[in-house]
């Protein structure tokens, strides 16, 4: 809605001097009252105290979001779209915070991405400085109703928040007070100023807001004097929770994934030197915890200065929780799952899935599409989703159809495939979980738009370019260089995600929408043929980088394209693949029968291996798979959701969405004795292990309705609740 609607008379209100984390403070008036609700935003991020009490134990909001207008030729590559913007408020009851008589307010703001302008690696990409917003509507008990908004009367001083960045972490000096007493005379604070407004549209928060959603306890590692290096065990996203041990000390926290041969930190896989996470504890109180307020890092070590103790490193992500377990006899396929997992979450930060917890922290449509239906199945990331299918769409040019490679927008590389793709593909997979086709209706519209831009931006029916002077992958993050063609991969997306285009349109019974798309497709596919198809190999490319499992998805070669691919990696027994070839090789092998060999590359211990990552100590997902950069990005883990999908059979026909018409069509690897696990469905939750012993294979199937159980060439009617099933083999 427009800003009146949401917040009727309220003002922008802003510090009058230089200051990236005020506190903004002010007193109200409340009698008889019988409910109070606020809407509140403040940008970036706030956290609010009603009397002397915070109202909520969300961190990091509102969600970040494409929250208005800005200057975009300041990026590193020309971006020459028009967008669209929204921005977030929070609703909160505060009816029992409140006191007869007078009460105090008071927020404290954070740069967030808004105002996020230290790190400029995209370029520069803030909206503007610091600013709040809010309306408080009272309920009175003779049934009046009274408003009380944000505006010039209201007080500002510094926190003791001195400095504040997303990347680059926190000082705070404890020698001042974020906290606002009850009889506050606000004689020592300045009056606001009010800030500027911006256009856009002002949605309510109904995505899952970041809290500290479990805590470790860490353990010393080594004492270097005046620091000492600790281990939490494990790589999350959050931050250790510290406490000096005398008054007035200045405590040092820094933090890495990785630690050098001598045990001091390691940056290389997080930023490197010049974008350390770190924290700064000025004037400390002794025993009194300490920890960031607007920022989280992606770390396993810290460095903490020796006149301070960790209490406990807080896991901080978005409140999804996690409705998805898997457990084997292969150690391997467990720690995929439960890498993959703890990867996510520390990629779920503020309604937005990133690509790492610390080096960019940005929304990239890529990893996005990618993953998403992994995270849907594995976790209850509903909501989530629906706010980020939003901004995908706001980050889709107006005229021309073009989608950012990042969204919300903030710069960063990719292609006009595997990363605008995610307005075709995010959609779809959200469609086939939850069985929504308002989201379908809502983005076909904005699908055949992308589909308009895709074909500007082809020559002899392949897509070869995106914006002049910008970025154009195909592939990314092989083992080696890559040398699958960009154009070849970007066409063969472009068709996949035509197809399903077409697919939605006849959902909707609509698929007169979609026909014209038929001739893309063949010129397409014509176009491919020409330039990559070898008649005499049977091959694309020469299968480089699984080229023919790019070309088999869309329909294209013929049983001996397969037979080369199949017989190929068998026999390389190790992934040559990038981001989106290790995710459909993987895919194609098992739809086609080439269980053992699919599951030899999951399981492979080569080089280019999720082996690989486990044998050094990972407990998360590396960017490359030789590890360099960082070593928490989910993108390779796209491919967890076939330990599910797949090996245990979980899914639904092919014409199902919601998982209407459950079917258990398990794909069970020669060397694999057993496997377990399950996903909660908006059906109910769904569960399946299976056991081989000398009689055959035994199964458990507990399923929330009647279903299909399908094993080779053996069918079954499965009843709602438990079924035991054994296959004679």
């Amino acid at each position: 809605m427009i800003f009146s609607q949401m917040f009727g008379k309220a003002k922008w209100v802003a510090p009058s001097g230089e200051c990236t984390a005020p506190v903004i403070a002010g007193k109200f008036s409340a009698k008889n009252v019988k409910k109070a609700e606020i809407v509140i935003c403040g940008l970036g991020f706030f956290r609010l105290w009603i009397n002397g009490k915070e109202v909520s134990d969300d961190k990091l909001v509102p969600a970040n979001s494409q929250y208005c207008e800005r200057d975009l030729s300041q990026f590193e590559y020309p971006i020459l779209d028009t967008l669209s913007y929204r921005t977030y408020c929070m609703k909160y009851d505060i009816t029992n915070l409140l006191r007869e008589g007078e009460n105090v307010l008071h927020a404290v703001l954070g740069t967030g991405w808004f105002a996020q302008n230290k790190r400029g690696a995209e370029g520069k990409s803030d909206f503007g400085d610091v600013k709040l917003c809010y309306k408080i509507d009272l309920t009175l008990e003779n049934g009046e109703t009274q408003t009380v908004v944000s505006d010039e009367n209201l007080k500002w001083k510094q926190s003791r928040i001195v400095f504040n960045n997303l990347y680059l972490g926190e000082i705070h000096d404890l020698s001042l007070s974020n906290e606002v007493s009850a009889d506050e005379d606000f004689s020592d604070y300045e009056p606001v100023v009010i800030a500027p407004s911006h256009d856009c549209e002002f949605y309510i928060q109904t995505c899952p807001a970041d809290r500290a959603v479990r805590s470790v306890i860490p353990k010393k590692i080594k004492d270097f004097g005046e620091y000492s290096i600790y281990d939490a065990g494990e790589n999350i996203s959050g931050y250790a929770v510290v406490a000096a041990k005398c008054d007035g000390e200045e405590i040092h926290v820094r933090y890495s994934e990785e630690i050098n041969e001598d045990c001091s930190l390691n940056f290389d896989s997080c930023g490197w030197e010049h974008q350390i996470q770190q924290e700064t504890f000025k004037n400390a109180k002794a025993d009194e915890p300490y920890e960031p307020w607007f920022t989280w890092h992606g770390f396993r070590y810290f460095e903490l200065s020796n006149n301070a103790e960790p209490i406990r490193c807080d896991v901080v992500n978005a409140d999804v929780p996690v409705t998805s377990e898997f457990e084997s006899d292969n150690e391997i396929l467990n720690w995929i799952y439960d890498a993959y997992i703890r990867t996510q979450l520390s990629n779920m930060h503020a309604g937005v899935p990133s690509d790492c917890p610390h080096i960019e922290r940005l929304g990239y449509t890529g990893d996005g599409q990618l993953c998403c239906e992994a995270v849907m199945l594995l976790t209850d990331s509903k909501k989530f989703f629906e706010k980020w299918l939003w901004d995908i769409s706001d980050c889709q040019d107006i005229n021309n159809g073009h989608i950012q490679h990042t969204a919300p927008f903030a710069g960063g590389g990719g292609g006009p495939a595997g990363w605008g793709g995610a307005i075709v593909v995010v959609p779809y997979m959200f469609y086939k979980t939850y069985g929504d086709k308002a989201i379908l209706r809502e983005f076909l519209p904005k699908m055949l738009k992308y589909f308009d831009y895709m074909q500007s931006r082809t020559e002899n029916g392949l897509v070869c370019r995106e914006e002049e002077g910008g970025w154009c992958l195909g592939d990314w993050c092989p083992p080696e260089w890559i040398q699958i063609s960009e154009p070849y991969v970007n066409t063969c997306l472009y068709i996949k995600f035509m197809y399903m285009a077409q697919e939605i349109a006849a959902v909707l019974g609509e698929s007169e929408r979609t026909q014209y798309l038929d001739e893309f497709i063949a010129k397409a596919k014509r176009a491919v043929e020409v330039a990559y198809y070898s008649p005499q190999t049977h091959s694309f490319i020469g299968d480089v980088q699984g080229a023919n499992s790019f070309a088999l998805d869309i329909g294209m070669g013929d049983e001996r394209t397969f037979e080369n691919t199949a017989k190929k990696y068998a026999s390389r027994g190790e992934y040559d693949t990038g981001i989106f070839g290790t995710d459909i090789l993987t895919r194609i092998l098992f739809e086609r029968g080439e269980d053992d060999t699919a599951f030899s590359l999951l399981t492979s211990k080569g080089e280019a291996s999720f082996y690989n990552m486990m044998k050094h100590g990972a407990t998360t997902l590396w960017e490359n798979w030789d590890g360099e950069r960082s070593h928490s990005h989910p993108m390779f883990g796209a491919v967890t959701r076939y330990l599910f999908t797949f090996i245990l059979g979980i899914g639904q026909s092919k014409d199902s969405a919601g998982f209407e018409d459950v079917v258990i069509a398990p794909h069970i690897p020669e060397k694999l004795g057993r496997a377990s696990g399950s996903i909660t469905t908006v059906r109910g939750k769904i569960s399946v292990s299976f056991e081989k012993s000398d009689d055959g294979i035994d199964f458990e199937v507990d399923v929330p309705c009647e279903a299909k159980f399908k094993f080779g060439s053996k069918q079954f009617d499965l009843d709602s609740g438990k079924n035991s099933i054994n296959i004679k083999i």
